[in-house]
């Protein structure tokens, strides 16, 4: 017998079924925003992963881990060093209710 697949339209609707509150997900929603500045600096830069690894002194699995959106497998310190690496100023900004 099959389980049932539930589709979630919105990483909150997700987030709630995980039982996350209300800041886990802001946490989340704050992470992917720069994280994903960051993927499109490195980008418009035309460096590598393996490129922008080396200026923060780490690997290239690490940055690749980074730009797929695994938030829980990056911390905002090492959000903070690649965006020093890429002279980058991020801003966090609470999502309005």
């Amino acid at each position: 017998m099959k389980a049932k697949v539930h589709k979630y339209k919105t990483a909150e609707e997700f987030g709630r079924a995980l039982g996350l509150s209300d800041l886990e997900i802001e946490l989340i929603r704050q992470k992917k925003k720069v994280i994903e500045k960051l993927r499109k600096v490195r980008e418009q830069r035309g460096l590598s992963q393996a490129e922008l690894a080396e200026k923060v002194d780490s690997k290239q699995p690490a940055i690749a881990r980074m730009e797929s959106g695994q938030v829980s497998e990056v911390s905002f310190d090492f959000l903070c060093k690649v965006a020093m690496a890429l002279e980058v100023s991020i801003k966090i900004t609470p999502h309005a209710a």
